[in-house]
């Protein structure tokens, strides 16, 4: 039996009309409960903070910096990994990213990180404060990348099985 001659077989998938979705319902509702727990932390924590209100206006403007750079940066960083594969496939696929825009949303990231840890740095409170509010921001961080995945993962999964947003009722 001559392997050459079956390497350009096509194997039919198994099950041709199954579809599964990545997310259950408890995994979603779990991504959003952890990012109002993270939300919580870091907000709850900087409302009870004894400083002046523009430190803690500071710090609100940091944590709010630091969920939209990373929601931007996990969609970027998706967007950009599905344009690559698409782009083997297709040499003319229009990348949904410019690298402009890459970087913007990797520089932002990298701002909001830094104006955090370099204000909790200089942050005159206890070790244990600024540990802290150090592990609300990683966790707010983990949780944005968490939850902007499963809503990604959710409207693919809709948009597949065919479920429009008006029939979701």
């Amino acid at each position: 039996m001559n392997l050459e001659s079956h390497s350009n077989t096509v194997v039919p998938p198994k099950r041709p009309n199954f579809y599964r979705r990545r997310n259950t319902a408890a995994y979603s509702f779990m991504a959003w409960t952890a990012f109002a727990i993270a939300a919580g932390f870091e907000f709850v924590g900087i409302y009870t903070l004894q400083e002046p209100l523009s430190v803690k206006g500071y710090y609100a403007v940091c944590g709010v910096l630091i969920i939209i750079s990373s929601f931007m940066l996990q969609k970027v960083v998706r967007d950009n990994d599905e344009d690559d594969f698409l782009q083997e496939q297709n040499p003319y696929h229009r990348k949904r990213n410019t690298s402009a825009f890459t970087f913007l949303a990797w520089a932002g990231f990298v701002i909001a990180i830094l104006f955090e840890y370099i204000g909790l740095y200089t942050l005159k409170e206890p070790l244990y404060v600024k540990g802290y509010y150090a592990i609300a921001a990683a966790f707010l961080v983990v949780s944005c990348f968490v939850l902007q995945k499963t809503i990604r993962d959710n409207e693919e999964d809709d948009y597949n099985l065919g479920v429009s947003p008006s029939s979701e009722g």
